[in-house]
C-alpha cells in the first residue's frame, strides 16, 4: 500500500448512553450504566430481561420520509450517526467527488424489527398486508445501501458481516481503501437492532447472553462473577479521510487510524495477540507506546480468560490500562468496534478513561490493568481489540496525527 495517511475527521453516535459524541463520552466516562429492563417487549416470561436500549428515538429527525418506510431501525440509527459525523467534519457531500467516497459498515445480523413486523402482518392480516420493503430492508447491506442513496454516494462501497467483529472488520478495509487509494474519504463503523423477541431469541440460542434480570451485575467484563454479555443496539460512524485533503480543508481532526491487522484463530487465544503485535509493527509503534486498550470483554468465562492471556503475552505486566466500556451500554456488536474507536478518540481528547462497569472482582491472578474506576489518564496512542465467536481477531491502533 501507499504511504497514504488515514485520519478521522468525524464522528457521528447513538446508543443507549446517548447520543451524540460528546453526551455519549461524558456519560460513560462518568461510569455510569444505561442498561435497563426491556421494555420493547414484554419479557416478563423471557429468558433474557436486560437489554441496552435506545429511549426517545425519533427515526423523522434523521430519516427522509421518502426512505422511513423502506427501512428498518437498524439503518435509522446508521442514518442518523452518518448524519452526525457529516456535521462534526464539517463536510458537505454536494461539493464532493461523490466517486471518490465510500461507506463501509459491519453489522451481524440485519433488521430484526421490520423483518418480525412482517411475520405477524403475513399470519395475522395476510400477504396483502406485509410491507413489500421487507426483503430489502431487514438485510444486512441495507444501512450501507440506504446511506449512499441518502447522499448520492457512487465510491466503492461495502457491508460486513462477521460476527462480534463486523464493524472492526469493516473499519479495517476502510482504512485499506483510503490507504490504496480506492477513495478518499469512507463514513465508516456499523449499527445493530436486534431488540425484538425473534432477535433476542436467535442471540440467547448460542448461549453468550447474561440471564440475570438486575441491569447492575448482568454485564461485567473480566470481572469473576461474570454471567456473559447484554445486549444492545445503536451505531457508530466515523469519517476517514485521506490526510492531506483533510487538512486542505481545514477539516477538525480527531486524530490517525495508524494501523489495522486481521488474523484467524478459532481454537484460543494465539490469534489475538498476533492480530495486536501486527497491527503495532504496521503502525510502527511498540508495545510500550500503547497507553490504552479496548478490549472485547464478552464476559465469559473463556473468552475473557483468553483476551487476558493475549494482553499479558504482548503487554507483560505493566502494559497500558485495559478498559471495556460495554458494560455501560451492552455489546453492539457490528457497531461494538466504531464505538470504543470513538471513546479512543474522545479519551485522547479529554484524558478521562471509560472504566469497565460493574468491575468488582477482576481475575484472579490476571496482570492486566484494567480499569474499574472512572480516573483520568493522558492517551496518546490506543489499541481496539475485536474477536469474533468463531476466532476473526482484527486489531486496529489509533492515535495522535502527525503535525
Amino acid at each position: 500500500m501507499s504511504d497514504r495517511r488515514v485520519v478521522v475527521s468525524g464522528l457521528g453516535i447513538i446508543n443507549a448512553a446517548g447520543t451524540g459524541a460528546a453526551a455519549f463520552h461524558d456519560a460513560i466516562a462518568d461510569g455510569r450504566s444505561f442498561l435497563r429492563p426491556i421494555s420493547r417487549f414484554d419479557a416478563s416470561e423471557f429468558p433474557v430481561g436486560v437489554a441496552g436500549e435506545v429511549v426517545n428515538f425519533r427515526a423523522e429527525n434523521f430519516v427522509p420520509k421518502r426512505l422511513m418506510v423502506k427501512s428498518d431501525r437498524f439503518t435509522h440509527f446508521a442514518l442518523a450517526a452518518s448524519a452526525q459525523a457529516l456535521e462534526d467534519a464539517r463536510l458537505d457531500l454536494a461539493h464532493e467527488d461523490k466517486n471518490r467516497v465510500g461507506v463501509w459498515f459491519g453489522n451481524d445480523t440485519g433488521g430484526w424489527d421490520l423483518a418480525e413486523r412482517g411475520f405477524v402482518e403475513l399470519h395475522q392480516q395476510g400477504a396483502r398486508m406485509v410491507n413489500p420493503w421487507g426483503a430489502t430492508a431487514w438485510f444486512p447491506t441495507a444501512p450501507q445501501g440506504f446511506t449512499t442513496i441518502r447522499y448520492g454516494i457512487t465510491g466503492v462501497s461495502k457491508s460486513f458481516v462477521c460476527d462480534r467483529a463486523s464493524g472492526a472488520t469493516a473499519l479495517y478495509f476502510a482504512w485499506r481503501a483510503i490507504r490504496s487509494g480506492l477513495v478518499d474519504v469512507v463514513l465508516t463503523g456499523g449499527t445493530e437492532a436486534p431488540i425484538t423477541p425473534l432477535g433476542m431469541t436467535c442471540y440467547y440460542e448460542t448461549g453468550e447472553l447474561s440471564t440475570s434480570r438486575d441491569p447492575r451485575t448482568a454485564y461485567r467484563p473480566f470481572d469473576r462473577d461474570r454471567c456473559g454479555l447484554v445486549l444492545g443496539e445503536g451505531s457508530a460512524v466515523l469519517v476517514l479521510e485521506e490526510e492531506s485533503r483533510a487538512r486542505a480543508r481545514g477539516a477538525p481532526i480527531y486524530g490517525e487510524l495508524l494501523a489495522g491487522s486481521m488474523t484467524a484463530d478459532p481454537t484460543g487465544g494465539f490469534g489475538i495477540a498476533r492480530a495486536m503485535r501486527q497491527a503495532m509493527s504496521r503502525a510502527r509503534v511498540s508495545s510500550r507506546e500503547v497507553d490504552l486498550v479496548f478490549a472485547e470483554g464478552a464476559a465469559s468465562q473463556e473468552s475473557d480468560a483468553l483476551e487476558c492471556t493475549a494482553l499479558t503475552e504482548v503487554f507483560g505486566e505493566n502494559g497500558p490500562l485495559v478498559t471495556c466500556p460495554k458494560g455501560a451500554y451492552g455489546h453492539l456488536f457490528g457497531a461494538s468496534a466504531a464505538t470504543e474507536a470513538v471513546s479512543g478518540f474522545l479519551a485522547m481528547k479529554t484524558g478521562r478513561i471509560p472504566p469497565i462497569v460493574g468491575l468488582e472482582r477482576p481475575d484472579a491472578g490476571s496482570v492486566i490493568r484494567l480499569v474499574g474506576e472512572p480516573m483520568e489518564h493522558a492517551v496518546s496512542t490506543f489499541l481496539v481489540s475485536s474477536r469474533s465467536r468463531e476466532g476473526v481477531n482484527v486489531s486496529l491502533v489509533m492515535g495522535r496525527a502527525s503535525a
